[in-house]
């Protein structure tokens, strides 16, 4: 490769490429590279199999990147997963299947900032990421076990249990399901339906004081529900007229949550459930309103979580022919997400850097001409700015630049490097 010794970013994705491969290692989409087995062997990193908790102690996790465990399952299973940060840290866990498939993620389940999950597994090889809230770097333990093996984060008080109703086996640690008798304030009248023609029912309330919420519908309702505040940084839960657990959400746009039933929900009694991972003092506001999918569609290509179509039915900057080297300014209005198109003529590696000029935190994501994520970053080299480095096969692709906040109302100056082998 004819790169330049000061390109330090690339030259780093190139050492972490160069080497030998990893026995036997997971992929999970590209997520399990340089990850580590979390018993030591492959052998030894089923949990299904393990005599206790297994675990990666002190274990440090960059800077606008993630540490990654890898384990095994021979049978399916209720898994723990958990970590630990030092202190000063605030941690993030992510689990992914072989095939790279998002599983479960969590904050701060494990109670102060250490993030903690339980969730039933069925066999095969997963990798579990650990990254620092916002980016940060951090020193974390790292553990996954069977529920009955002992846990290296408190948790939360209350808690979700097994279909037995055995208070010594939780499945999930959060809040209390919403019972049948469990006090919830009444949203929407004796029926949502009518309000869902008019753009929903809405509420606000901190959730100290508002904790659940009920409604009722008299027809099937696909139904979109959001609590946002990002300040409160709010989790949400949907129950069933039972206390069933529905679906919960923590982080879907921001620190606001977001929870779609794009299926219809059947006529009955449902409730939402509410805890705040930041301040539960603050005002939230509940929205329940009927799923619109093109609606959803926009408000996504909007926030720059899925790429639009390249059809003219969406703004996109078309940058052309990537030259070696490219600087473009664009003034970035909070959550609104500027979409830029390129072509990559020949195989190569790209650096790409989203950086402040004024009032700005950016974050990029990459995706591909049909509108799959190749990459995203929010805050490298101890910065609020972002950057990407990789390799990249001839084609088109879409980077999407948007703010962290919509505080954020200032220009991002975006610069694009192109490297390409010696031999072309």
């Amino acid at each position: 490769m004819s790169v330049a010794a000061a390109a330090s970013p690339l030259a780093l994705v190139l050492g972490l490429t160069t080497g030998p491969a990893l026995a036997q290692q997971v992929e999970c989409g590209g997520i399990g590279a340089g990850g580590t087995w979390i018993g030591g062997t492959p052998e030894a990193s089923d949990v299904a199999t393990a005599m206790g908790t297994l675990s990666l102690i002190e274990q440090p996790v960059p800077s606008g990147g993630s540490t990654v465990a890898l384990f095994s399952l021979s049978q399916p299973m209720e898994v723990r997963l958990e970590a630990q940060p030092t202190p000063g840290g605030d941690s993030v866990i992510e689990l992914y299947d072989a095939g790279g498939q998002l599983v479960v993620t969590d904050d701060d389940s494990g109670g102060g900032l250490a993030s903690r999950a339980e969730t039933l597994l069925q066999p095969g090889e997963y990798c579990l990421a650990t990254r620092g809230f916002g980016g940060s770097a951090l020193t974390a333990d790292i553990a996954v076990g069977q529920l009955g093996h002992a846990a290296i984060t408190q948790g939360l008080s209350g808690g979700f249990f097994d279909g037995d109703g055995d208070p010594d086996m939780p499945i999930f640690v959060g809040i209390d399901p919403c019972l049948p008798d469990t006090p919830a304030t009444p949203l929407g009248g004796d029926m949502l339906d009518a309000m869902l023609d008019e753009g929903g029912a809405e509420a606000t309330n901190t959730i100290s004081g508002t904790p659940y919420y009920r409604f009722s519908l008299a027809s099937p309702q696909p139904l979109t529900i959001r609590a946002e505040n990002p300040n409160a940084d709010p989790y949400i839960y949907v129950f069933d007229g039972q206390g069933e657990l529905l679906a919960e959400n923590d982080d879907y746009d921001s620190l606001n949550s977001r929870i779609d039933f794009t299926d219809p929900l059947p006529a009955g009694d449902y409730c939402i459930g509410m805890r705040a991972l930041a301040d539960p003092e603050l005002p939230v506001t509940v929205r329940v309103a009927r799923y619109d999918q093109q609606a959803a569609l926009n408000e996504l290509y909007t926030l720059g979580e899925a790429a639009p179509p390249l059809d003219g039915s969406w703004p996109v900057v078309d940058m052309g022919v990537l030259p070696p080297r490219a600087v473009r300014d664009a003034q970035v209005s909070g959550r609104n997400a500027e979409w830029f198109t390129f072509e990559m003529p020949s195989r190569g590696m790209i650096l790409i850097d989203a950086i402040e000029v004024t009032d700005s935190d950016p974050m990029i994501a990459l995706f591909d001409d049909l509108g799959r994520e190749i990459a995203f970053n929010d805050d490298a080299g101890g910065s609020l700015n972002s950057q990407l480095a990789l390799r990249l096969d001839p084609g088109r692709y879409m980077l999407s630049v948007v703010q962290y906040a919509d505080s954020y109302q200032g220009i991002i100056r975006i610069a694009t490097e192109r490297f390409v082998p010696a031999t072309e």
